[in-house]
């Protein structure tokens, strides 16, 4: 196994990320954590299974996350509101990760300034919606609804380059 596969070294490299998504979709901080533990046993019993040549290692770990809080919310079939509105949050996100960055540039110059605000604070600075409307002075119901518009564009204006 090379380095950069090393469990300690993923697990080093992830947690904090792999924690502050989990978190921004579950209400209960004890169920995010636990939640993330389960995340890195999945990872770490799986990681034969990663393939570079199919995506990155941020991308395949981003996947298995976005499962596992998909099968925490059917699992416990509880009230559990789900932050962001995780619902509209899928196939984008996989899909914006694996986009050559020049291509990506290209398209997100065509967004009016607003949207492209959106996508750089939520997808490059790593805040999550209601920071972006903190941020941006915006009330968190228009930033999630110019987030949804903003992904929509950015698909349509990238389906033709890739």
């Amino acid at each position: 196994m090379s380095e950069r596969l090393d469990s300690e070294w993923i697990y080093t490299e992830y947690r904090d990320k792999v924690f502050s998504y989990v978190r921004s979709k579950l209400n209960n901080y004890h169920d995010a954590e636990d939640l993330c533990e389960d995340i890195f046993i999945k990872i770490y019993k799986n990681i034969d299974r990663f393939d570079e040549e199919k995506s990155s290692l941020s991308t395949w770990i981003f996947n298995i996350t976005r499962n596992s809080i998909i099968d925490f919310y059917r699992t416990n079939k509880t009230n559990y509101e789900i932050i962001d509105n995780y619902d509209y949050i899928e196939e984008e996100d996989a899909e914006l990760d694996a986009l050559s960055l020049e291509i990506l540039a290209k398209a997100l110059e065509q967004l009016p300034e607003i949207l492209r605000d959106i996508i750089v604070l939520h997808y490059y600075e790593e805040n999550n919606l209601k920071e972006v409307s903190e941020k941006l002075n915006i009330s968190y119901g228009i930033v999630k609804l110019r987030h949804k518009e903003a992904l929509f564009k950015l698909k349509n204006l990238l389906k033709d380059q890739l």
